[in-house]
């Protein structure tokens, strides 16, 4: 930040553009708490720094393609970001007919592109599984219209919260507003000075476009501490630093970068000591993390180690429980498992169907669970362990329960639904659809009017758990959708055409007789219905 700041400033708003970075504290939650904000950072202000350095005209140096190539590769903002500086970069040359070096700028491309590649190949989607599991895009319910509403009323609430509320990250975060404002102008004249538009541009719109990026594609703004949107204070950092910058009019003065050094020292100390209690409550923040880690996800590790070395363990919260306890796990949520956040996605109901479609000898043999996120109960079996957290140290925690479980897995009730509650003699299921399998619906071209998605849905809009006990029989437990638009559209396959023409002639009705009720076409070998 230092070096950055002294080319588009001085070396006193330098400082005091570093000592403000190292005063948030949601920057320095961030950095030490292992996530990769600290690398990603640390890659953008690089990437300011290179650019800075740059030559107006020709290919990149080495060192900035590597730094671009690895920037994108450490957050998707700053992917979307280096994909614009160097598509930029490759225009103006294409302009000047400098082929080679537009090739050059459009090389460090290659690194995103190969990892998108490969997510696809492995993993079934183009964005990692962390993208599918949090971006809005690939949320049931999504549409334009949602996406839209989303994007006004959460980039509002970014706005209110960074620089209005009283608990923004920011101390004083009126004035932080202004300094960009004032420094981001400042960089701006000074890029038309310079000739250096490009740098100047993304000194003063990067943090903006960062920042709406997260909104835009997952609406995460302030989770976990401001994880996702902290990389674009360090690039907001720069244009503070411009803004603290001393006025032309004051140099004229003989003594006039003193007093503006000591009103900058002065001003340094004033926000520090402001910035203090955020530091001293992130602090014990990281604090209670730590504790509430080893106390649910790390013991749960270790008694697996321990004791269950050749359990297959189901869970929602990855890390700490496959570290420690080396072992066979599955992430519902599909952080880590590939082709399962899609399912997630969808609630409760798509859980139970995917849980009852696998293999027996693939499904786990235990789960590690928060007891009422599965949505199905019926599955857990005997609590070998509890972890209960003990007393906060400070009011915000960022577990998702009190008490994590580990539990044995039973499956005697699962599949129970699948069949007709009664016998039938004389009849044979040729096909069904079963309704909140994801895997069913995409086989029967399944579509039901579920609804648009609003703001802050639970994943049970999507899908649920039926349960029905007929009788003294067993419990039966099916997954199900709420079909909000009162319609849905599927197609039935047929065994063969003798089995088509006995079905029609003997247990179902003409077909011109039931057209009004629901059937819209039929062939030899399907029925679909409206």
């Amino acid at each position: 930040m230092w070096h950055v700041v002294r080319k588009v400033a001085d070396a006193p708003a330098a400082a005091a553009a570093a000592l403000w970075l190292l005063a948030l504290a949601p920057f320095a939650w961030t950095c030490l708490s292992g996530m990769e904000v600290a690398l990603a950072s640390s890659l953008l202000v690089a990437m300011i720094a290179l650019l800075l350095s740059q030559p107006a005209a020709g290919p990149p140096s080495w060192r900035l393609a590597a730094v671009l190539a690895a920037a994108s590769l450490s957050r998707p903002e700053a992917m979307a970001l280096v994909v614009g500086v160097v598509v930029v970069a490759a225009v103006a040359r294409l302009r000047t007919r400098s082929y080679p070096a537009a090739a050059a700028w459009l090389a460090p491309l290659a690194a995103p592109a190969a990892w998108l590649l490969a997510n696809k190949l492995w993993a079934g989607n183009a964005l990692p599984n962390t993208g599918v599991a949090k971006s809005h895009f690939y949320q049931p319910g999504f549409d334009l219209t949602y996406w839209w509403d989303m994007l006004l009323t959460t980039s509002a609430r970014m706005a209110h919260g960074l620089f209005v509320d009283e608990k923004s990250p920011f101390s004083w975060p009126g004035l932080v507003l202004v300094a960009w404002a004032v420094g981001a102008y400042r960089i701006l004249r000074w890029a038309r000075r310079e000739q250096r538009y490009l740098v100047g541009l993304v000194i003063a719109l990067a943090p903006a476009a960062m920042a709406m990026a997260v909104v835009a594609s997952s609406g995460m703004w302030s989770f976990q501490n401001y994880r996702y949107i902290t990389p674009a204070f360090a690039l907001l950092a720069v244009s503070v630093g411009a803004a603290l910058a001393a006025p032309g009019w004051l140099l004229r003065w003989r003594r006039g970068r003193l007093v503006w050094s000591l009103a900058l020292a002065l001003g340094a100390g004033l926000y520090a000591r402001a910035a203090w209690p955020r530091l001293v409550a992130d602090a014990r923040l990281f604090a209670q993390g730590a504790m509430d880690t080893n106390t649910q996800v790390v013991a749960i590790g270790q008694h697996l180690r321990a004791h269950l070395p050749t359990a297959r363990v189901m869970l929602h919260d990855a890390g700490a429980i496959a570290y420690y306890g080396e072992g066979h796990v599955h992430d519902m949520l599909g952080l880590v498992t590939n082709r399962q956040a899609g399912v997630a996605n969808h609630g409760p109901g798509s859980r139970l169907e995917f849980l009852e479609e696998l293999a027996p000898a693939a499904r786990p043999t235990h789960f590690a669970y928060y007891p009422s996120w599965l949505g199905a109960p019926e599955f857990f079996g005997d609590v070998l362990l509890e972890t209960p957290l003990g007393p906060a140290l400070e009011p915000r925690r960022l577990v998702g329960g009190g008490n994590m479980q580990l539990l044995t897995a039973r499956w005697e009730l699962a599949g129970k639904g699948e069949q007709p509650l009664a016998p039938h003699p004389g009849w044979r299921v040729v096909d069904r659809v079963d309704v909140a399998s994801l895997a069913s619906e995409r086989a029967h071209a399944w579509r039901g009017e579920l609804g648009r998605r609003k703001l802050g849905d639970p994943t049970a809009r999507w899908s649920l758990v039926g349960r029905h006990q007929a009788g003294p029989g067993p419990l039966m437990l099916d997954g199900g959708r709420t079909i909000r638009g009162g319609r849905e559209r599927f197609t039935l396959r047929l065994a063969d055409a003798d089995d088509y023409s006995g079905i029609v002639g003997q247990n179902m009705p003409d077909l011109e007789e039931v057209a009004g009720r629901g059937y819209t076409r039929h062939d030899r070998a399907a029925l679909t219905f409206q």
